[in-house]
């Protein structure tokens, strides 16, 4: 255990460092050197890839990580060089579907975004080595050796990023170049983490995989292709929205819309960093059929989250203005405000959920999970076919949000069939009436000065009113009894 809480310490603060580093990207770097159609066409090359690499894998990495126990040894590689070989051909067959279908991908853009036609082979490039990469990073999940892959995934990438903009505005390379080294920077990542492997773990590559295959390739092609389609319905409708917004509107909206939408997923991170150590739990309150403890998490675990990103929604709607004030190109983003909320709202409902995908995911029934997220998917490019001509990118952030709380309350009612238990709770009610008296009072407070220092007084007046009602009306268990453990240290101390 003390190498596990050793790793989740460590994963935990490189994922804030990168969390850091992308949003000084992204709201200072890109949005001060950038045009809006330049970030656009930023987006939509690493949107792209990310959006097919979990089918050009053929959720390989799912599928090491489910087998790996089953083998021991030498086995063990020879299963890693049959999903490499698995990988190596599901890359080379979405890389010839592009070839042959290059000019129906040409015409979808050549209204709207011509520009990023130059950038396809770019976007093959980062969907392979994204797709590389996330196998080897299963097998250091493998062997719990993942602070140096998650280092890469969260802040290497990250960087490699910021200096192609860096770069591009100290006339270093022009915007051309910049976007081709994105393609390096993905490329560069996955050869430091096989190198790693090698020369620190050991790792080794096993090809004599024809016995290995023929008793184990239809469970491992089976598996598979559920992984690859329950990543990819996800990738899908995380990534979706830019390329339709590209296609609608072309990539100078696609250049407001992404970096607003950016800023409102901040109100979901702690439920990104909450659900690693969640997850072990609920499965073992599943294996064990302990209904009472499975409902205590998945209802506290609901407030909890909710009590944390009420406090950063209240945050970032009452600050956006002065937000808009600071960054560079503030009058241009502005015309995101709605995107923001939007977002904001959507991501709250994450929250509000709770951990049913979790939940789903570790039941008999995980294959669900599959079906309500592509419901989601599928809901979410109709929405957007739909309103991005009425409402443009406001329609796209509408469209997100409506089909999010659709596919989340397909799972919530599938858990409230299955468990007879909902997430919301009396404490809800009490944290919402509390929510609207802390947003009356953030939206009053009105001054004249630096938008950072209206930002920061703002913030220091909502959190100083938010945290003691949420303590004295005990909207939360959890969050009282750090609250109690804090003042005993407090009082200990005097």
């Amino acid at each position: 255990m003390g190498v596990v809480i050793k790793q989740s310490f460590w994963g935990t603060a490189i994922a804030y460092v990168g969390v850091i580093v992308g949003y000084v990207n992204t709201l200072y770097f890109r949005a001060e050197y950038l045009t809006l159609e330049e970030i656009g066409l930023f987006t939509l090359v690493t949107a792209h890839a990310m959006m097919i690499s979990p089918l050009s894998s053929f959720g390989t990495a799912s599928s090491y990580i489910k087998f790996f126990p089953s083998f021991q040894g030498a086995d063990r590689h020879r299963l890693f060089s049959l999903l490499l070989l698995l990988a190596f051909l599901g890359n080379a067959t979405i890389l010839s579907l592009g070839f042959f279908f290059q000019d129906l991908i040409a015409a979808r853009y050549q209204d709207t975004a011509p520009t990023y036609l130059n950038f396809l082979f770019i976007t093959g490039i980062v969907m392979c080595s994204n797709s590389l990469f996330e196998l080897f990073f299963s097998y250091s999940r493998s062997i719990m050796k993942v602070l140096f892959p998650s280092f890469l995934k969260d802040v290497y990438l990250r960087l490699g990023a910021l200096l192609m903009v860096v770069g591009y505005a100290f006339h270093w390379w022009s915007f051309d170049w910049a976007v081709y080294g994105l393609a390096l920077v993905y490329a560069f990542g996955f050869v430091l983490l096989l190198l790693q492997l090698i020369l620190k773990h050991g790792f080794r590559f096993n090809f004599s995989t024809r016995a290995l295959a023929k008793g184990w390739g239809r469970q491992i092609i089976r598996y598979g292709a559920y992984a690859m389609l329950l990543a990819g319905s996800f990738a899908f409708y995380n990534n979706a929205s830019y390329d339709q917004v590209t296609t609608f509107l072309g990539p100078e909206a696609l250049g407001v819309f992404q970096t607003c939408f950016f800023i409102g997923v901040i109100v979901e991170m702690p439920r990104r960093n909450m659900a690693k150590v969640v997850g072990p739990i609920i499965s073992t309150s599943i294996a064990q059929n302990d209904q009472t403890e499975l409902k205590s998490i998945y209802q506290r675990s609901s407030i909890t989250m909710s009590v944390l990103g009420m406090l950063l929604l209240i945050g970032i709607i009452s600050n956006l203005p002065d937000l808009f004030r600071f960054i560079p190109k503030g009058e241009e983003f502005c015309r995101g405000y709605w995107v923001v909320i939007f977002i904001c709202l959507a991501k709250l409902f994450f929250m509000l959920s709770s951990f049913s995908a979790e939940i789903i995911s570790y039941s008999a029934h995980y294959r669900y999970n599959l079906f309500f997220q592509a419901t989601g998917a599928v809901l979410l490019v109709l929405f957007n076919h739909l309103l991005i001509p009425i409402w443009g990118i406001n329609g796209a952030a509408v469209a997100f949000l409506s089909a999010t709380v659709i596919y989340l309350s397909l799972g919530v009612a599938f858990v409230k069939q299955q468990y007879n238990m909902y997430p919301i709770t009396w404490s809800h009610f009490k944290l919402l009436g509390i929510s609207v008296v802390v947003s009356a009072v953030a939206f009053l407070f009105q001054l004249d000065g630096h938008p950072v220092l209206v930002i920061f007084l703002r913030s220091v007046l909502t959190t100083v009113i938010f945290v003691p009602l949420v303590y004295y009306f005990k909207v939360s268990a959890d969050f009282n009894r750090l609250g109690d453990l804090a003042l005993q240290r407090l009082i200990g101390k005097k």
